[in-house]
């Protein structure tokens, strides 16, 4: 798939928060920050929030945050690190 370039104009916070991301080692770089939050945007909606309960979203987006801080990795992510699921 070919990559596109994009502008965006995004409020201050989010983009140091973003950077910040990076620079913690979470993502290599800011355009990894906005195609994995896009992904996740996207998902989001083909899963249909409507259809969860309350709880549901809850729990979703719990693991969500765990993700995004870290504490939950990809398959990918623990291949790098010589970890099996």
């Amino acid at each position: 798939m070919d990559n596109v370039r994009v502008n965006v104009l995004l409020p201050e916070r989010l983009l140091e928060e973003s950077k910040s991301l990076v620079e913690k080692g979470y993502f290599s770089n800011f355009s990894e920050v906005v195609r994995d939050s896009l992904r996740r945007e996207i998902l989001n909606y083909k899963i249909g929030f409507g259809d969860m309960t309350e709880k549901d979203k809850q729990l979703l987006e719990w693991v969500q945050s765990e993700k995004t801080a870290g504490n939950i990795l990809s398959e990918k992510d623990m291949a790098k690190h010589g970890l099996k699921v």
